[in-house]
């Protein structure tokens, strides 16, 4: 091959921690990789607090007044830790099994990682919530108040609705856009199509990923005669508290999320001493922190089922 495999398996983990952080429905939330201090590769993670003084009166000719700036770590081990592992069977061409590979692992992280990191930022925003709502929305009318109510929340807790994030289904988007008044000229296409509403980001999310409560599943147990699901596909499935989630208003202030890979491990058919062929261990770190003093900044509107 004419790269190293090392090189390799370093250029996949950093397209699969591409493919979270940005396709992501909730990509908006991620903090600022800059910001974080070490990872032990163990899901710990060191996260920064700073704390600083404020202005002091200046008076002429006595210079500047003093102040502090302190900056601590404190480490904080994230909740979730999932994993997987693949084999490929062997192929002569190795390059093209690499190729083989490099596909694969970025269709797993597109549609089974990425659905399930949003599901579990969704149910924990529900669970930290400083305002929620549980009602059936069947009219544009009734969308249309509800939302406003978020709005009047969110502005009663200091936020400008500019900054704020709208999380949707399909279903109160269509709501809104009933609501909406449109004028058709001749010859124009309709287009009920906008990504703002009152000036809050709109993110349209799918049904699977947006509920109130979920439950992982281990991937390994198998269906039982006592009524157990089969957990063997992994991933996860709406906990039978959850309710499907209406919308959420919030500030992204109210939360960071934080995703780390661990650097996949690699074992090729001359190694995989469980079978001829290429085996992939996945592993994934992550989090939601939802901050105490502003719960206040995240409104959940939830269906009644």
């Amino acid at each position: 091959m004419p790269n190293s495999i090392g090189t390799v398996i370093d250029k996949y983990t950093t397209r699969l921690d591409r493919i979270v952080e940005q396709e992501t429905k909730t990509a908006d939330l991620n903090m600022n990789q800059d910001l974080l201090g070490e990872f032990d590769n163990n899901g710990s993670i060191e996260i920064p607090t700073l704390v600083m003084d404020g202005l002091a009166d200046h008076v002429r000719g006595q210079g500047f007044v003093a102040g502090g700036a302190t900056l601590t770590w404190k480490k904080y081990e994230l909740e979730y830790e999932r994993s997987r592992e693949f084999t490929i069977d062997k192929l002569d061409d190795e390059e093209r099994a690499m190729i083989v590979s490099a596909n694969l692992m970025a269709e797993f992280a597109r549609t089974k990682v990425v659905p399930e990191v949003d599901a579990l930022r969704f149910a924990k925003l529900c669970a930290n919530a400083g305002e929620t709502v549980s009602a059936a929305l069947s009219t544009a009318d009734g969308a249309l108040d509800a939302v406003l109510a978020a709005e009047e929340c969110m502005q009663d807790n200091g936020a400008e609705l500019s900054d704020c994030l709208f999380y949707h289904s399909a279903k109160v988007k269509s709501l809104l856009r009933k609501a909406q008044e449109y004028r058709l000229g001749q010859g124009e296409d309709p287009n009920g199509t906008f990504k703002t509403f009152d000036e809050m980001k709109m993110v349209g999310v799918p049904g699977a990923r947006f509920y109130s409560a979920i439950e992982l599943l281990d991937g390994k147990t198998p269906a039982g005669d006592d009524g157990q699901i089969d957990e063997t596909p992994g991933g996860y499935k709406k906990a039978a508290s959850g309710k499907s989630i209406n919308f959420i208003v919030m500030h992204p202030e109210a939360a960071a999320a934080i995703t780390r890979h661990q650097r996949l491990r690699y074992f090729s058919p001359d190694v995989n001493q469980k079978d001829e062929a290429h085996l992939w261990q996945y592993r994934l770190y992550h989090d939601l922190l939802v901050f105490f003093q502003k719960k206040g900044l995240i409104y959940v509107h939830l269906s009644t089922s």
